[in-house]
């Protein structure tokens, strides 16, 4: 009877020791969880800062007023702007009307090459 009863002692003694080490295990699994979701929190507030900023740089406005400032490029007139089809197997076709008053050194938009 001895026998069992210390048999059955040092199962009790590793099993206790097991859950011990399961549950420091699970707490430290979940601490580090909570780390990786504040992360994931603080990660995802940067992103939508820079899609707020990415968006504020790429706004229409901004870009026509600086390449009108910096660049000095200006909105073709309609009679100048050219209208690109696309046809079948993927090749390009223009409608190329040639026109007078182009100066030379300069593109159709009006920019120097």
């Amino acid at each position: 009877m001895t026998r069992l009863n210390l048999i059955l002692f040092f199962a009790l003694m590793f099993s206790a020791l097991g859950l011990v080490n399961a549950q420091h295990k699970a707490r430290k699994l979940y601490i580090e969880l909570e780390q990786l979701s504040q992360a994931e929190k603080q990660y995802n507030q940067e992103y939508g800062q820079w899609q707020l900023e990415q968006s504020t740089w790429a706004m229409h406005s901004r870009i026509e007023q600086i390449a009108a400032q910096q660049l000095q490029m200006q909105v073709p007139d309609a009679k100048r702007i050219q209208i690109v089809s696309l046809v079948a197997g993927g090749v390009a076709k223009a409608v190329v009307k040639q026109q007078a008053d182009v100066k030379p050194g300069k593109t159709q938009s009006g920019v120097a090459q």
